[in-house]
């Protein structure tokens, strides 16, 4: 395993660690430890490259330059607020610049942003979209919120047959909960008489 690979696992296992904790224990029902049929949210937002701008004239420029780090650096900034003023309507923007410019972990915060409505109207096709153009860059966090989506039929067709098998691009860099959600979803289409169909 390459020293990048394995960041990359490390990353992902954390980040799914901290959304479990988060999102009250990936989907279990604290109260009753009944598991949900499929999880409420995409769980898995920024990736593995936080980091806000120090310096925000830096950023501007070399955002305005063509750098997607920096752009998706300045739209965490402007996201949290951290030695500006908050807008996330802002944020929103940048983040797509830089999904534009194929830095994924921006594609997944934008479409975090429009999941959420966090400075945007609520776009659930949106949100899919930029899930699906970080899956496509083989970014495993975009591939996870993509698989949440096509399996309750949020901004795409209900397909549980996709939601598995994005489950499982997920699952193969790294992501337990996605090995088993793929696994319950394979279950169910086995056992079903219509072979999975919802």
């Amino acid at each position: 395993m390459t020293l990048k690979q394995w960041g990359m696992e490390f990353g992902i296992k954390l980040l799914l660690g901290v959304s479990c904790l988060l999102f009250g224990g990936c989907g279990r029902d604290r109260a009753t430890g009944w598991q949900e049929p499929a999880p409420r949210a995409s769980v898995i937002t920024i990736g593995v490259a936080p980091g806000a701008c120090s310096d925000i004239p830096v950023c501007e420029r070399e955002c305005d330059a063509g750098s997607a780090d920096r752009c998706r650096r300045l739209a965490e900034t402007y996201s949290s607020g951290q030695g500006v003023d908050k807008d996330e309507e802002r944020a929103t923007a940048l983040f797509e610049h830089a999904c534009e410019m194929k830095d994924p972990s921006a594609c997944v915060s934008a479409g975090r942003m429009y999941e959420f409505s966090h400075g945007v109207a609520k776009d659930d096709v949106k949100a899919a979209h930029l899930y699906e153009m970080a899956c496509d860059f083989q970014w495993a966090p975009g591939c996870y919120n993509l698989a949440i989506m096509a399996e309750r039929g949020t901004g795409v067709p209900q397909d549980r047959a996709r939601a598995s098998a994005l489950f499982r691009i997920a699952c193969s860099a790294g992501a337990k909960p996605s090995c088993e959600r793929a696994s319950a979803l394979e279950r169910t289409a086995s056992t079903s008489p219509e072979g999975g169909a919802p």
